[in-house]
């Protein structure tokens, strides 16, 4: 497939093969396409970027023609038929080495060939097919901070023959296993399982009849069950809640203090990292 061509004819390519592809910005890999607006022109929030993604031809002949240069991304999950693991080469001194730690987990565990992207920082995008009845998502479950990250539902890759800003390009790892998708091995899918529900998202507090507690618990669970994207903005929403109900004095400092620690192990329960579940917290505070 990887020849002369323009990058919109690569994009159609990929589409007629059953991915779903959109434009990305060659800078920052950030999506070219915009959410959808209501009649008062606000942005309808879920609705651009990766959800954008399509393989209807005549939409993808207009965006790159309106961004010639753009890279391709393609949704991963339900809408393409793949998911990825992609293990990234250490960026600066210090930072874990996925790519040494996923030949670690394949040397000790096994995991046949599959269709293979190289990426321009040193790593690797390693696509295996889309199984409905193990899904993914982005989270990375007890492979968190090695290196490797997670493309599942609601995720996105860059195809070759991509170029960033700098001139470097993605490529295809191995020809021969060009759209050829292998089953992801049962070690790796019991490896990205989700942690259990920690005991404080799971009860806040044995009183469970009373009312503020049990808005509590619903306000837990619906951070616990956020999707990327939205977590952020729905731990902030949480935390409000939380901060409105010590203000109006509908539940004690002490519980509201319980509910935080709480929305922190919820928000870690939903993929969300440590220092912006921290900010995001403080901020929360700030305005109380």
């Amino acid at each position: 497939m990887i020849g002369n061509k323009s990058l919109c004819e690569y994009a159609l390519d990929y589409a007629r093969r059953g991915w779903a592809v959109f434009p990305c910005n060659p800078h920052n890999k950030f999506p070219l396409v915009g959410c959808n607006t209501d009649a008062a022109g606000n942005k309808l929030a879920g609705t651009g970027g990766v959800k954008k993604a399509t393989t209807d031809a005549q939409q993808i002949e207009q965006w790159w023609e309106w961004w010639p240069a753009a890279m391709i991304g393609v949704a991963c999950g339900v809408a393409s038929g793949v998911w990825a693991i992609d293990p990234d080469a250490p960026k600066k001194p210090g930072d874990p080495n996925g790519k040494a730690n996923w030949a670690e987990l394949r040397q000790k565990h096994g995991c046949e060939h599959t269709h293979t992207h190289l990426t321009p920082g040193g790593g690797e995008h390693l696509l295996f097919k889309w199984r409905p009845d193990r899904p993914i998502t982005n989270s990375e479950g007890r492979i968190k901070r090695t290196g490797i990250n997670v493309r599942g539902e609601g995720g996105y890759i860059i195809a070759p023959p991509s170029r960033r800003a700098d001139g470097k390009a993605y490529e295809i790892a191995e020809p021969l296993d060009f759209f050829r998708f292998a089953d992801a091995p049962d070690w790796l899918y019991e490896l990205l399982a989700p942690p259990p529900r920690p005991a404080s998202v799971q009860r806040l507090n044995t009183n469970q009849d009373a009312s503020p507690i049990a808005r509590i618990q619903g306000i837990l669970n619906t951070v616990a069950a956020a999707g990327e994207g939205d977590r952020n903005k729905i731990l902030f929403w949480g935390a409000m809640r939380v901060v409105d109900m010590v203000t109006e004095r509908e539940v004690p400092p002490a519980e509201g203090d319980r509910a935080f620690a709480a929305l922190a192990d919820a928000a870690l329960h939903a993929g969300l990292p440590d220092r912006e579940i921290i900010r995001t917290l403080q901020s929360a505070r700030a305005r109380a």
